[in-house]
């Protein structure tokens, strides 16, 4: 009886046995047959480790093939903190060397995950310490870092990239398409250790990086530096709140040189917002003075005045219809010319009494002011120039004399180097073209005529009356250039809300005056004790003139520019 128990019990014991053998044999058998292909993928994934191989950002250089914006490949830490025991005792000793704070290393030591980063970019001092301390849980990774070797030159024209190699400013951001590149894509496996580590011998390059393409600029190196430095002594001398400079080629549109200040080297500074703002193209300011250019060339045109008509400047006191106007000095009967020269406020707001508004509106508007110029950079501003319907009493007068109106210092450059271009406007060009990385042109820029407000005749006879205002006698006699005739006109404005203590000084200019090859803007913010137009702004243009002959070789064409032979007193009205 007792035996037969014992023999049922084991036959129960082993028949569980068998049932459980083959349950498994059967789910083994199902794994095999079923889910083979969707494991083998699933550890498949699990061992897959890919990194992006980071392409080299395009250069950008100048005319000259002078690079101005470059990368290198630089090496940058990361951590796996799953493989961290110790985080603090780790962050102590790699703080020191990575010149951060202990607390901050610790926090991107702690915690779960596979990657985080430690410091981007490191120097080659910094990535030899780290690897001496022979620390696990972490690792280098190479990245390209954005590099400009002239420093401080043209920052704010080429703009910033961040860490990721992204543009944020500038040129760098205006053609971040084109510079960045495609990335690549390096395929490799990892063993099954908690530690995770790569297995070399699986590594394999799948998809190669596409390196991005390069920017051929209109800057001129040497024009640019001397642009630089005139304008650092400038901005210091007067202690100004910012100064611009600009120097275009008149029949190309090509921009030689763009500096602003204030400015910082982009290489060892977090540019502050106000030194990253490219105030050639994103501020705009009431010109002055600079302005009469435009309403003067219109007087000419519509045949208003001629060079010698008479007009009585009221002792540098008028009371016109609805306004009272002022001269920085009285003024009795001048020419035309002398109204320029002299740059008489009273003697320009008779002028554009005589002009009308639609006919003032109409033809200023055909110079593009008001509009962006359409140069290629971020933030362009368009200007002011309003219609007539939104002009109180003072307008008429006040638009002549350069008030009432805004422009960006490359507008207002753009539209005064018609009249060296025989009266057509040229777009404005900062970029040549596009290269391949192997330097295969992929685009060109064309150069762009933007209409023709002026006559040749009028262009010319506008050249001649400007050289008058760099001449003795002449506002603009401190912007002279021994041995070469200049054409410009000095600008001083006051600060809205108007301030007896804040003024904008300007100077414009061309040269040389009967074949004009280059225009040169000169704007300086706030400048003090002096403001006036023709001793902060208009020394800088000679200053830069004359290094420029220096350094192109410019030479004074044959004969210089003067009177139409046709043009009389006897035939001059007066105002």
């Amino acid at each position: 009886m007792i035996g037969r128990v014992h023999s049922l019990r084991a036959n129960i014991v082993l028949g569980f046995f068998v049932f459980f053998a083959l349950s498994i044999l059967l789910r083994l058998g199902a794994l095999q047959l079923r889910g083979h292909r969707d494991f083998s993928e699933q550890a498949r994934r699990n061992r897959a480790y890919g990194v992006e191989i980071p392409p080299r950002r395009g250069e950008i250089v100048d005319r000259r093939g002078n690079v101005l914006a470059t990368s290198e490949e630089v090496q940058s830490l990361y951590a796996v903190p799953d493989e961290i025991s110790d985080p603090g005792r780790l962050a102590a000793r790699l703080a020191p060397v990575l010149a951060l704070e202990e607390s901050f290393v610790e926090s991107r030591l702690r915690g779960p995950g596979r990657f985080r980063w430690v410091k981007r970019h490191l120097d080659g001092t910094e990535v030899e310490a780290v690897r001496a301390l022979g620390l696990e849980g972490i690792g280098f990774r190479a990245e390209m870092k954005r590099i400009y070797p002239k420093g401080r030159l043209l920052t704010q024209a080429l703009g910033l990239t961040d860490l990721d190699g992204r543009g944020l400013d500038g040129l760098e951001l205006q053609f971040d398409r084109q510079l960045r590149g495609r990335p690549g894509w390096r395929l490799s496996e990892l063993d099954g250790r908690r530690a995770r580590r790569e297995l070399i011998w699986h590594r394999r390059h799948d998809i190669e990086p596409v390196d991005g393409s390069a920017l051929v600029l209109t800057i001129d190196e040497v024009v640019q530096d001397i642009a630089e430095e005139e304008l650092d002594r400038v901005f210091r001398e007067y202690r100004a709140g910012w100064a611009t400079l600009i120097v275009m080629e008149i029949g190309t549109g090509d921009i030689l040189a763009l500096a602003n200040r204030p400015t910082l080297d982009p290489n060892f500074s977090r540019l502050p917002e106000d030194h990253r703002r490219n105030r050639a193209v994103t501020d705009t300011f009431e010109p002055g003075s600079t302005f009469k250019i435009f309403p003067a060339a219109v007087a000419l045109e519509k045949g208003v005045v001629d060079l010698d008509t008479e007009i009585y400047c009221e002792e540098g006191f008028y009371r016109g219809p609805g306004f009272t106007l002022r001269d920085h000095r009285p003024f009795g009967d001048l020419t035309f010319l002398e109204v320029i020269t002299r740059s008489s406020n009273i003697g320009m707001a008779k002028v554009g009494l005589k002009i009308g508004e639609q006919e003032l509106y109409r033809r200023l508007s055909a110079f593009s002011l008001g509009e962006k110029t359409g140069v290629h950079l971020p933030g362009e501003a368009p200007g002011l120039l309003r219609s007539p319907r939104e002009w109180s009493r003072l307008s008429l007068s006040r638009i002549t004399m350069g008030h009432e109106v805004s422009v960006t210092p490359l507008g207002l450059l753009t539209a005064f180097a018609a009249l060296g271009n025989d009266g057509r406007i040229v777009r404005p060009r900062i970029v040549d073209r596009i290269e391949s990385p192997d330097g295969v042109e992929l685009y060109r820029f064309p150069r762009q005529q933007a209409g023709q407000p002026v006559s040749p005749a009028i262009a010319r006879r506008m050249r001649y009356l400007l050289a008058r205002v760099t001449e003795d006698g002449g506002t603009g006699r401190r912007a002279a250039v021994p041995g070469l005739q200049v054409a410009g006109k000095t600008g001083t404005s006051q600060k809205y809300p108007l301030s007896e203590r804040k003024h904008i000084a300007s100077f414009v200019g061309m040269f040389p005056a009967s074949a004009p090859r280059f225009a040169i803007l000169v704007v300086v913010d706030e400048p003090g004790p002096e403001y006036y137009g023709g001793v902060v702004a208009a020394p800088v243009f000679r200053r830069v003139a004359e290094r420029m002959v220096g350094q192109l070789e410019i030479h004074q064409p044959l004969g210089l520019v003067t009177r139409e032979t046709e043009e009389t007193a006897s035939t001059a009205p007066r105002m």
